[in-house]
C-alpha cells in the first residue's frame, strides 16, 4: 500500500487530501462508471468528472473517433447535461464513492466560471473544482477567470492547462492564486475518418509521453504550487516518468478505453517501484525520482 499524504488548498480553503497519487482524470469514467475495486482497494486517489458547461450542451451527431498512427482523434462537442442537472443526478453517487469529486467545468468567460463556482459551493458531494481553459484564449483573460472562480469558492481550485499555452496559462494561473496545475489537456488535432470526414478534437496517443514529461519538467520548475502530470500513460514508466518531471501525482485519462483496470496497474507499478527503491513513503518517491531525473 502506498503511504501518500497530497494535501491541496488549505489557509483560507478546505483543504483536499488525495490518499493515492493515481487519479482518474477528466471524463475517463464518465461520470459514475466506477472502477469499483480500485476504489475499494484505495488505488484511486480522486475522481474528476466530465468537463461540465453551465448550461446542458447538445449536438445532432455522436462522438466521433478517428484512429491514426500516432493515437486517436474524439470529438464530442463537450455534451453534457448541464452543471445544474449532472450534480442532482449523480450526486447520491459521488457521496458514496468514497474518494474526493472533483468537479470539471468550462466556460468561456470570467462571468462563467464565476456562475458555476458559485453554484459547486452547494454542492457538498465535490471536493475540488478542475477549471478547464478554452485552448485559444488570451493570458490575461485566462487570469481574470481563475480569480473569478477562486472569488467564489472555498475549496480546492486546480487548473488544467492548454497544451498548445501551458506555459503562460500555468504562470498566469498560479499568480491567480489556483491550488494545483494540471498539465496539460490534450492537444487539437484533426484526423480523417473512416468514411472521409473530418474529425476534429484532442489527440489521445502514448506517443506524446515525452512532450507531456517535458512540459511537467518546465512547468514544475517556473511556479511553486502542485503539478499534476496527465497524458501519454499507457505504463508505469510513463507514470513515473512524470513524477520524476516533477509532478506529485498522475491523471489517468484515454487508457481506461482500452484497459479499464489501468488505474491499478499503474499503482500496482509505482507501488513495486518504491518496493525496489526501499522507500516507505510518497514523498520519499517524490525526492527519489526528482534526485535520479537530475
Amino acid at each position: 500500500m502506498i503511504n501518500c499524504a497530497i494535501y491541496l488548498g488549505g489557509g483560507r480553503k478546505k483543504e483536499l487530501f488525495i490518499s493515492s497519487p493515481v487519479l482518474v482524470a477528466s471524463g475517463a469514467l464518465g461520470y459514475g462508471q466506477f472502477d469499483v475495486e480500485a476504489l475499494r482497494r484505495g488505488q484511486i486517489g480522486a475522481l474528476v468528472t466530465p468537463p461540465l458547461t453551465w448550461k446542458p450542451r447538445s449536438e445532432a451527431s455522436q462522438p466521433r473517433l478517428a484512429r491514426t498512427v500516432a493515437g486517436y482523434v474524439i470529438h464530442t462537442g463537450r455534451r453534457n447535461p448541464g452543471l445544474r442537472a449532472t450534480v442532482r443526478r449523480y450526486s447520491r453517487l459521488w457521496e458514496g464513492a468514497g474518494v474526493p469529486i472533483i468537479a470539471a467545468i468550462y466556460g468561456q468567460t470570467s462571468d462563467d466560471f464565476a456562475e458555476m463556482a458559485a453554484f459547486l459551493t452547494t454542492a457538498e458531494c465535490v471536493q475540488g473544482i478542475e477549471l478547464h481553459l478554452p485552448h485559444r484564449m488570451e493570458e490575461e483573460q485566462a487570469r481574470r477567470c481563475v480569480e473569478a472562480a477562486l472569488a467564489e469558492v472555498a475549496m480546492p481550485c486546480m487548473v488544467r492547462v492548454p497544451f498548445e499555452q501551458a506555459m503562460s496559462f500555468a504562470l498566469a494561473s498560479a499568480e491567480a492564486g489556483a491550488d494545483a496545475l494540471v498539465v496539460a489537456a490534450p492537444p487539437l488535432g484533426r484526423a480523417l475518418s473512416d468514411n472521409s470526414t473530418w474529425i476534429y478534437g484532442p489527440l489521445h496517443s502514448p506517443a506524446l509521453a515525452p512532450i507531456y514529461a517535458q512540459l511537467v519538467y518546465e512547468i514544475a520548475a517556473a511556479t511553486e504550487i502542485p503539478v499534476i502530470g496527465r497524458g501519454g500513460i499507457a505504463e508505469p514508466r510513463h507514470a513515473l516518468a512524470l513524477i520524476a518531471a516533477g509532478a506529485v501525482a498522475i491523471q489517468v485519462d484515454s487508457i481506461l478505453l482500452m484497459n479499464p483496470n489501468a488505474c491499478a496497474d499503474l499503482y500496482l507499478g509505482l507501488e513495486r517501484e518504491m518496493a525496489r527503491l526501499g522507500l516507505s513513503t510518497w514523498e520519499e518517491m517524490l525526492g527519489q525520482q526528482r534526485l535520479s531525473a537530475h
